[in-house]
């Protein structure tokens, strides 16, 4: 699929301008081209009528032939370029719109993170629809009306020029007073247009929190509270959208002024021109049409200006998602054999905290080891396993990767592909278990998924009416929530890699199953390093386990560990 970018996205490459790319660039041309060819077919339909009007009135001598047959012909002309340019125009919208959503959805989900997202996930669907629709719009429609209407200008004043040049001048000199009254206006409208897209994106925001934790405000009766927040929101919405709303009336109205104004006054010297004779019936007609033809380009032109005010914000807030860092996407070949996991001496606290979550930290995930990580909140659990992922960089220290025949790499995104990772809770998406099963290996067979399912002790799938195309809501919804967690543990062991990561794997089951699920992950892992994140005293006292405690002296809040 042709991006919007001339190069492809890389952590090192920097992003320039929001741009069409050369393929969608051509068809916006041609929707321009139509646009200008469709003007100067209006242009020919006021010669037509002028011609003909003439005829009727002083040259009844001559055929309406000629007139007529030009006239018919330029408005067939302007209603099949209309229609080309509409379609080249929708079509340049959409895959513009597909494109850059693509690219700046592939930018947020390799973002590299480092404790804290730049933006809400209500904010960033935001971004990818409303601003993406802006300036998709603005490229596909706003730029090819604005040539149409410059070349239509200008082949516009020439004719009325050569028709009458001080009618020309009069004519013009009119619009440029009215534009620049709304002028003065436009850096208020480029502020507000931004608070309005801030405002939205909280807005979007506060429904998704709200909608996905639902349940829960209903359980706590504070529906009426989520949705009195949720009109607030809007009503501060809809004031500055009113506010913007009032400066693009005051300056349209400014506009439409210096267009009636012109209006009149090319109508009132047509009309003295005919009670004198110096201007016949046919020139009047051609006269009104032009002045028309003149100015409401200008008019066109000065209401588009609020759309450059817009598509100029829309492209700032995209260009913030663009210029996110991002991790590479090119994983090296996992080590073989055994894997082991390594800290020597690591220290680490978050960017924006002064608190450290590991000072000096070291310990060793021998390979093919089963080891329980403990420790209250706070102490660094989730930390360690995005430590030894490659998510996070200590500040000092190393996490080091190796393989019992020795081979040994530093841990970073590239070297992910050592990892099986099955995150905490219920983590399934909506589809089907085949679906989500296949997240991890597209290429799963049937019999591979069943095994997969039976060491998670998800066997009851097999027991389902549709099996593997069972159904499955969002978040999991219509699962239990340790039928869930144990399907994410299976889509988890699908996954090939030498180091297995399950953070609270049993947090959702009964003592029995947890039983019959450690014991099948033992089997299946065989030779696999298992590390187990977990507060359950069973899995504590069946494996080697570590505990983790705050650094000394201090206790790091509740933000800091994610």
């Amino acid at each position: 699929m042709p991006g919007f970018l001339s190069s492809p996205i890389s952590p090192s490459n920097p992003i320039g301008p929001i741009k069409p790319s050369k393929a969608i660039g051509l068809r916006i041309a041609l929707t321009a081209l139509c646009g200008i060819l469709s003007a100067a077919a209006a242009l020919t339909f006021v010669w037509a009528t002028k011609e003909i009007v003439d005829v009727a009135t002083h040259r009844p001598d001559e055929s309406f032939t000629l007139g007529t047959t030009i006239l018919i012909l330029s408005l067939a002309a302007q209603m099949l370029l209309g229609i080309a340019s509409r379609r080249f125009s929708a079509s340049s919208t959409v895959r513009f719109s597909n494109t850059m959503r693509t690219q700046l959805f592939d930018r947020l989900m390799r973002a590299r993170w480092t404790g804290r997202d730049r933006f809400h996930s209500g904010e960033s669907v935001n971004r990818l629809t409303t601003d993406v629709g802006t300036v998709s719009s603005f490229y596909a429609s706003t730029v090819p009306g604005c040539v149409t209407a410059a070349v239509q200008l200008l082949i516009a004043f020439i004719y009325l020029a050569l028709l009458s040049g001080k009618m020309a001048i009069a004519v013009a000199a009119i619009m440029p007073l009215a534009l620049l009254l709304s002028k003065t206006f436009l850096r208020t409208s480029r502020r507000l247009t931004r608070e309005i897209r801030e405002r939205e994106s909280t807005m979007y925001s506060a429904l998704q929190e709200n909608l996905q934790h639902r349940l829960l405000i209903s359980t706590l009766r504070y529906t009426a509270g989520a949705v009195n927040a949720f009109a607030d929101m809007q009503r501060r919405f809809y004031a500055a959208t009113m506010r913007r709303n009032d400066i693009t009336l005051f300056a349209g109205g400014m506009v439409t002024f210096g267009f009636m104004a012109g209006y009149a006054v090319a109508f009132l010297w047509c009309a003295n021109g005919l009670r004198t004779g110096a201007v016949t019936f046919g020139v009047m007609t051609a006269f009104m049409q032009l002045v028309a033809q003149v100015q409401r380009p200008v008019v066109d032109l000065a209401r588009k200006i609020p759309l450059f005010i817009q598509a100029k914000v829309s492209m700032e807030r995209l260009q913030e998602v663009m210029q996110l860092p991002v991790e590479s996407g090119d994983d090296q070949p996992p080590l073989k054999g055994g894997v082991g996991v390594r800290f020597r001496n690591v220290t680490f606290r978050y960017p924006d905290s002064d608190k450290y979550i590991f000072k000096n930290f070291s310990h060793d995930f021998t390979p093919s080891s089963m080891t329980a990580v403990a420790g209250e909140t706070g102490a660094g659990k989730t930390t360690l396993i995005l430590l030894m992922t490659g998510v996070l960089t200590p500040q000092e220290g190393s996490v080091e990767i190796y393989s019992e025949d020795g081979e040994c790499v530093e841990s970073t995104e590239l070297t992910r592909s050592n990892f099986v990772y099955v995150p905490q809770g219920n983590t399934l998406q909506s589809g089907t278990v085949r679906g989500n099963l296949r997240i991890a290996d597209p290429e799963a067979t049937d019999a591979e998924m069943f095994a997969a399912l039976h060491a998670a002790a998800a066997d009851f799938v097999k027991e389902l009416p549709l099996q593997l195309d069972t159904p499955c809501g969002e978040r999991g919804a219509g699962f239990s929530e340790g039928q869930a967690q144990r399907i994410a543990i299976a889509r988890g062991l699908l996954r090939k890699g030498g180091v297995i990561v399950l953070d609270e794997p049993t947090s959702a089951l009964d003592a029995a199953t947890e039983k019959t699920l450690m014991g099948r992950l033992r089997e299946k892992a065989g030779d696999r390093t298992i590390i187990i994140v977990t507060h359950h005293d069973t899995i504590i006292t069946g494996s080697e386990s570590i505990t983790l405690s705050p650094t000394p002296a201090q206790v790091p809040p509740e933000a800091a560990e994610p």
